[in-house]
């Protein structure tokens, strides 16, 4: 449960990043859009795959975990947690200024119209809420769990991290006449709430990562 629960977290988090909502709606209104978001989902998968195994290895390390290994483990948690909460105050204070796509250059919503499933699958490597899951990363390493707990961990993020696009996804595929319009209206409240969203998880998860990495600091 101690490995289970922050983990739990930081996927519900991930779950509604509003700049992956925002690629992801943008991908249904492709011309090739269920092929495209089918293999968005993939790459996001095979990336989350990726991170959790290397994670893993990296845990199963005494090495990294004592003496000198530690103490890089933990200064790069404090690095990490003062990026986020720097993303925190820059996200916060441009919350009621104008808003365009959220974290999605003009430049690549036009070259979303005419995405291929390769470049899709890129997209969900490249679009994961690496913040996010860098954290969820840290935490694997620092629980040194057995191979068992790390395997309900990596399917615990991976399905509720996955949860609303994915519930977006089998709206899309239910309802496709009135997708559209109510796709739309999603992506306007998400862009137009974005900001806020991007800077409460950013806060959150950037003091939870200080304290724990100055606590190991210290000893």
């Amino acid at each position: 449960m101690g490995l289970i629960l922050p983990i739990f977290f930081l996927a519900l988090l991930a779950s509604i990043s509003p700049v992956t909502l925002v690629v992801f709606i943008l991908l249904l209104a492709t011309t090739r859009a269920r092929i495209n978001a089918s293999a968005f989902l993939v790459g996001w998968t095979i990336s989350l795959t990726v991170v959790f195994s290397l994670s893993y290895l990296l845990g199963t390390y005494r090495g990294l975990n004592t003496g000198g290994g530690g103490t890089v483990l933990a200064a790069f948690e404090v690095v990490l947690a003062l990026g986020l909460i720097a993303t925190a105050i820059w996200q916060w204070r441009r919350r009621n200024g104008p808003h365009g796509a959220v974290g999605v250059p003009k430049d690549l919503e036009e070259r979303l119209k005419s995405l291929d499933p390769r470049g899709a699958a890129v997209l969900g490597v490249l679009k994961q809420p690496w913040s996010l899951t860098a954290a969820a990363a840290l935490v694997l390493v620092h629980n040194h769990s057995a191979f068992v707990v790390a395997v309900v961990a990596f399917a615990v993020f991976a399905v509720v991290s996955t949860a609303t696009v994915g519930a977006i996804y089998v709206y899309y595929a239910r309802e496709p006449a009135q997708a559209d319009a109510r796709l739309a209206e999603l992506h306007a409240r998400v862009v137009s709430a974005g900001p806020t969203v991007i800077a409460v998880a950013s806060l959150v998860i950037g003091l939870v990562l200080m304290v724990d990495g100055l606590r190991t600091l210290a000893g």
